[in-house]
């Protein structure tokens, strides 16, 4: 598959990467973070004001992998359907509200440090929509916000004619808004991230893959191809990315391409009508539809295909056919932008922090709400790393826990979906029944 990272709308905007030279010596830390993503690029940072030496490495550049090349929604809730309810089930009462708020106060963090950090990266706080076409999710919207009004996080629900007016799609019948999401350009996001991290005190080194580790006198030393770090703790952030050096890390979570389009500049009437208060928005469909406007005034959209697809044909005439068929009165247009990047799930569709012994640790907390969730997530493992009050994660500490049938499993998001547009094919059938 074609590399489409220097293809992406948020290249083409954002401004210079924050120097990062390769590792080419033998240095020392007290933690060691590999993947200059969301997730660790937070981590970085949020060890690096505590006072704790760190040191960054990425294999390519900050926000190479998932974190440049995602729609850029910042949206403060779980993914899929679940919610604080489904946390308590699987982690406890106290534990699922923990990461509940942890989750749900995940638009207002990013939001404030790209105001304390001074981050240009097109931030508006304008608000996340999340509406359904179908009348049965409405009462599931309804006890959704019910759930999340309990842990004093503010939702909106909307009727169906004040749904038509913020979305611009008549298909919707409801939705529920939070004021505290929003959007941003995610790789100058990323970037920025990093950039803070320095001024704080962190060092990071660009270009440099690590290629294997070991255990040397009560520490582990991490080698890239011309040097190597030493530190008493490592995290490692890379989510779908870490490849085969460490495969059971690998193996717990289900890699997902998922693809992008941005259409040209679309002229102010479009603008008027569909998100005119500039929310971003997903809805409830089972092969979700996303939207939202860029700073420049461009369409974005995506998702996952069932087969994967050239970017330079097949991907970007879908898209374009559901952005149609969502938004009927849409003028002609074209895609001006189309790109791919590859997000971690878990089975759960829960963040981890794994346990590989000795003071190592892998985190994963993409799974299609990367902005917020490892954001959050990375304040919350720097914390850990500083008290080591496992009592106080939100989600607890486990092994590795690889699927089974690994190798079939991981082609499973793209085969479900033919049945996925069937679903929702059915109940556009039934008049949103």
């Amino acid at each position: 598959m074609r590399e489409t990272f220097h293809s992406t709308l948020w290249f083409a905007k954002a401004p210079p990467a924050p120097e990062t030279p390769s590792l080419v010596d033998d240095a020392r830390a007290d933690v060691a973070v590999v993947g200059a993503g969301f997730l660790g690029a937070s981590l970085s940072l949020h060890l690096a004001e505590t006072g704790v030496d760190v040191r960054l490495i990425e294999a390519g550049e900050p926000g190479f992998g998932a974190s440049g090349r995602s729609t850029g929604c910042v949206v403060p809730s779980f993914a899929t359907g679940t919610g604080p309810a489904e946390a308590r089930e699987l982690l406890g009462d106290e534990r699922g509200d923990r990461l509940s708020r942890m989750i749900g106060g995940g638009g207002d963090l990013v939001f404030d440090l790209v105001r304390r950090h001074r981050i240009s990266c097109d931030a508006e706080q304008t608000g996340w929509l999340n509406p359904t076409h179908t009348t049965s999710k409405i009462s599931f919207l309804e006890k959704h916000r019910a759930r999340w009004m309990e842990l004093d996080h503010p939702l909106h629900m909307l009727d169906r004619a004040e749904t038509l007016r913020l979305s611009g799609s008549p298909g919707y019948l409801a939705a529920l808004l939070d004021p505290t999401g929003g959007q941003i350009n995610p790789l100058t996001y990323v970037r920025g991230l990093v950039a803070a991290a320095q001024a704080a005190g962190a060092v990071v080194h660009g270009h440099s893959p690590v290629v294997r580790y070991e255990r040397v006198s009560g520490a582990w030393r991490l080698f890239t191809a011309q040097g190597s770090v030493t530190a008493e703790r490592v995290y490692f952030t890379t989510n779908a990315l870490i490849g085969n050096l460490i495969p059971e890390v690998a193996r717990s979570q289900i890699p997902v391409t998922v693809y992008q389009i941005a259409t040209e500049v679309l002229d102010e009437a479009n603008r008027h009508v569909i998100l005119p208060e500039r929310h971003c928005l997903s809805d409830l469909r089972h092969q979700r539809v996303a939207y939202r406007w860029s700073a420049c005034n461009r369409l974005l959209t995506g998702g996952v295909m069932a087969i994967k697809a050239r970017i330079s044909k097949r991907m970007p005439k879908h898209y374009l056919a559901r952005l149609r068929h969502v938004l009927p009165g849409l003028g002609p247009f074209r895609a001006a932008y189309a790109w791919q990047g590859t997000v971690g799930v878990t089975r759960d569709f829960m963040p981890r922090l794994m346990d590989l012994g000795s003071g190592m640790y892998a985190a994963l907390a993409c799974n299609g709400r990367g902005v917020t969730m490892a954001t959050a997530f990375g304040r919350v493992l720097a914390q850990f790393a500083v008290d080591g009050r496992e009592a106080d994660l939100p989600v607890p500490i486990t092994r590795p826990n690889p699927i089974p049938l690994h190798r079939i499993i991981k082609h499973g998001p793209s085969l479900w979906l033919p049945w996925s547009r069937l679903r929702d094919w059915h109940e556009e059938r039934l008049g949103g029944r």
